[in-house]
């Protein structure tokens, strides 16, 4: 069953932190709330604004949230600059209305979400999780692997319960940028100079993937080879930086404002790849990776043969290589180079260049 909220509403949403009051808490959660204290606001490519509530009736306490997590877009400016940005707020309400209640993943309790067709916003209002102790993952930092063989457990879940799914099965998912387009624009000419060619700037890659022809080829002879028979709906950016861990170490992901359809393969490998050490990572990612293959099946996706898809196993680890076209006003440098050395070590240890390279479908016009 969906949240409370509505998709598409003729009721504008609120746009600026000044609209998230105590009467707009009062009028989603069908409770009067007395206060809505802003505990603190974080800015980036979304907004995620903390409160805490109490309400005119104390005994709600005991059923509704006291801190909760107010996510969309609230940087009017970023949005003027990049409308854009409000499908992406959109995708996320319409992954805990649409998909959340079927799969049965890790994820915050959501108390409202939705989106309006006056504004273009789109809210997810969901328990403020680290009032709730828990905390996130990081970049900077590498997880134990019994913590990433419970999260491919999680991205299984979701990906089973999609197997299958034509875009029209979910036609909101083809709203706004695809995955390619974002990759092409950070690959275009002035960005590639400035990531490559600006020492100071310059994240830890091989020297032969600074050749930028040489790279779009690769990719579009990824996307141009993606088996369709493996689609379903990914996660899309299934990073560390991505996630939060319960207080008994248990991992979920959050950040659902990438969700498209694409094969399973590219949220296994960007997570694994991302959330390990290179030496853990070489050791454990075959079990992993056969780990990911049986929970698939059992939550009631295909039953799939390592042997059999490892080629294609090798190949996506390419997206990884996003990691190093990232602006560093989306991501701070440190962050940057880390999860690219990751990324980077994976697609030399497979090859993936060469891989894609050697195909008869491999693309030559860049």
């Amino acid at each position: 069953m969906p949240p409370p909220g509505a998709l598409n509403s003729t009721d504008p949403l609120p746009v600026v932190v000044e609209e998230v009051t105590a009467g707009w808490f009062t009028k989603i959660l069908g409770r009067p709330v007395k206060t809505a204290d802003l505990v603190e606001a974080l800015h980036g490519t979304a907004s995620k604004l903390l409160y805490k509530l109490t309400y005119e009736d104390s005994n709600d306490a005991t059923s509704l949230p006291t801190h909760v997590c107010v996510k969309g877009g609230f940087n009017p400016e970023l949005v003027k600059l990049h409308p854009s940005l409000n499908a992406v707020y959109r995708r996320e309400a319409e992954f805990f209305y649409h998909i959340a209640p079927i799969v049965s993943m890790r994820l915050p309790r959501v108390w409202y979400c939705g989106s309006d067709t006056v504004t273009g916003q789109g809210i997810v209002v969901f328990d403020d999780l680290k009032a709730n102790g828990h905390t996130f993952g990081d970049s900077l930092e590498a997880w134990p692997v019994e913590r990433v063989r419970t999260g491919v457990e999680e991205l299984a879940m979701l990906h089973a319960k999609t197997w299958g799914a034509k875009q029209d099965d979910f036609p909101w998912l083809k709203e706004g940028l695809s995955l390619r387009e974002v990759i092409l624009s950070l690959m275009s000419e002035p960005a590639w100079a400035a990531r490559f060619f600006d020492e100071a700037a310059k994240p830890p890659v091989a020297d032969d993937m600074t050749d930028r022809a040489r790279m779009v080829r690769a990719f579009k002879t990824l996307w141009a080879t993606t088996n369709q028979d493996h689609l379903c709906v990914a996660h899309g950016d299934s990073h560390i930086g991505n996630t939060f861990i319960t207080a008994a170490g248990e991992p979920g992901f959050l950040d659902w404002q990438g969700l498209h359809f694409n094969s399973f393969l590219h949220d296994v490998t960007y997570f694994v790849v991302g959330t390990l050490t290179v030496e853990d990572r070489r050791a454990h990612e075959v079990e992993l990776f056969e780990h990911y293959l049986g929970a698939l099946h059992t939550a009631g996706g295909p039953k799939l043969e390592k042997e059999a898809l490892w080629d294609d196993y090798r190949k996506h680890h390419l997206h990884g290589f996003a990691w190093s076209l990232t602006p560093p006003m989306m991501q701070p440098k440190d962050k940057v180079d880390a999860m690219t050395a990751r990324h980077v070590a994976a697609m030399i240890d497979h090859k993936s260049l060469e891989l894609l390279e050697s195909l008869p479908e491999y693309v030559k016009e860049a």
